[in-house]
C-alpha cells in the first residue's frame, strides 16, 4: 500500500502548480495574513495617539487601553482570514483535485492498474495536506517577521510555539473543508455542483449554525471570540448548549483566542476545542474513504 499512496501523493504536489485558482486564493490569504499585522498596528497605533493627546488635555489619567496587549493580538484578524478565504481555497483545491483526475482521464488509467479506491484516496489527502501544510507555513512565517517589523523586537519563545500551534490548529480546521471539495468533486457528474454544493456546506457550518445557537447578526460572526447566547429566549439557550460543542468555527475561534491570548480569560489552552476539531478532522478523511468510489469517479463530467 505504501508505493502507490506514495506515488499518488507525489504526482498531487506535481499537479498543485497548475490549479491556478487555489493557487490565486492561497496567494490572497497570504496576503491578508500579512495585512492582518499591519491592520493590527495601526489600531494599536491610533488608540495610543488618541490616549497620548487626551493625556495631554487633562482628559484622560488611567492607563494606556493598550499597555497588556498580548504581542500576537497584532494577527487576530488571521483567524477570520482562514474561516474566509483558507476554508474556501481549501475547498476548492479538493474539487479541482478530484475534477483533474477525472477529466484528464487519470482515473480510468489509474483504477486499471492493482490501486484501491482507499490508496487513492489515502495518497490524495497526504499531498493535499503537505500543501496546505506549505501555505500555513508561510503564513506563519509572515506573521512572525510582520510581528518582529511592527514591534522592533523578535516574539518569545513562548509566543513563537503559540504562534506555530494557532497554524497547526488551522490546518485542523482546514482539513475537513478539504476533504468535502474532494468528496463532492469525486462523486458530482457536474463541476458546478461540485464546487458549490461544498460552499452551501461551508455557509452552514460557520454562518447558520453558530447563529441558530446565539441569535447573533451574521455581520457579528466574523468576531474572532465566539458569540456568546442570546440572554433571552429559550430557544437559544438550547440550541446553543446543543449546537456550539459541534460548530467548527466556534472551536476554531474559541480555541485561537486561547493561543493569541486576546480572549477575556487571557492565554490559556482549549483541550476540549483542539479534540473536537481533531475528531471533525479525522472524521473528514474516514468520510473520504468511505464515501468516494471509484465507479463513481469513472462517470464522465459535465460542464
Amino acid at each position: 500500500m505504501r508505493g502507490p499512496v506514495l506515488t499518488i501523493a507525489r504526482q498531487e504536489l506535481r499537479i498543485a502548480g497548475t490549479n491556478r485558482l487555489a493557487m490565486l486564493l492561497s496567494g490572497i490569504f497570504l496576503g491578508m495574513v500579512l495585512i492582518s499585522g499591519f491592520i493590527g498596528w495601526a489600531s494599536h497605533h491610533t488608540v495610543t495617539s488618541v490616549y497620548g493627546e487626551a493625556l495631554r488635555e487633562g482628559a484622560a489619567s488611567g492607563p494606556n487601553p493598550f499597555s497588556t496587549q498580548q504581542p500576537l493580538d497584532l494577527i487576530r484578524n488571521t483567524v477570520i482570514y482562514t474561516i474566509l478565504i483558507g476554508a474556501l481555497s481549501a475547498i476548492l483545491v479538493g474539487v479541482q483535485s478530484a475534477m483533474h483526475d477525472r477529466k484528464a482521464g487519470v482515473v480510468d488509467l489509474l483504477f486499471s492498474r492493482p490501486v484501491t479506491t482507499r490508496q487513492y484516496v489515502a495518497g490524495k489527502f497526504l499531498g493535499m495536506q503537505y500543501l496546505l501544510a506549505l501555505i500555513l507555513a508561510a503564513a506563519g512565517l509572515l506573521s512572525w517577521g510582520t510581528a518582529l517589523f511592527i514591534r522592533g523586537a523578535m516574539l518569545s519563545p513562548a509566543d513563537t510555539g503559540a504562534l506555530a500551534a494557532f497554524f497547526l490548529l488551522a490546518w485542523l480546521f482546514l482539513v475537513p473543508f478539504n476533504m468535502l471539495g474532494f468528496i463532492f468533486g469525486a462523486g458530482s457528474r457536474r463541476e458546478t455542483s461540485a464546487l458549490l454544493a461544498p460552499i452551501l456546506v461551508w455557509v452552514l457550518l460557520v454562518f447558520v449554525l453558530p447563529q441558530l445557537g446565539t441569535a447573533a447578526h451574521p455581520v457579528s460572526l466574523l468576531n474572532p471570540v465566539p458569540a456568546q447566547p442570546a440572554s433571552q429566549g429559550s430557544f437559544f439557550a438550547f440550541n446553543h448548549r446543543i449546537l456550539q460543542p459541534v460548530s467548527p468555527a466556534d472551536r476554531f475561534k474559541g480555541a485561537s483566542a486561547g493561543l493569541l491570548g486576546f480572549s477575556p480569560g487571557g492565554k490559556h489552552f482549549e483541550t476540549f476545542d483542539w479534540t473536537t476539531l481533531a475528531i471533525i478532522a479525522a472524521a473528514g478523511f474516514i468520510a473520504a474513504l468511505l464515501l468516494i468510489r471509484s465507479g463513481r469517479m469513472r462517470k464522465p463530467v459535465r460542464e
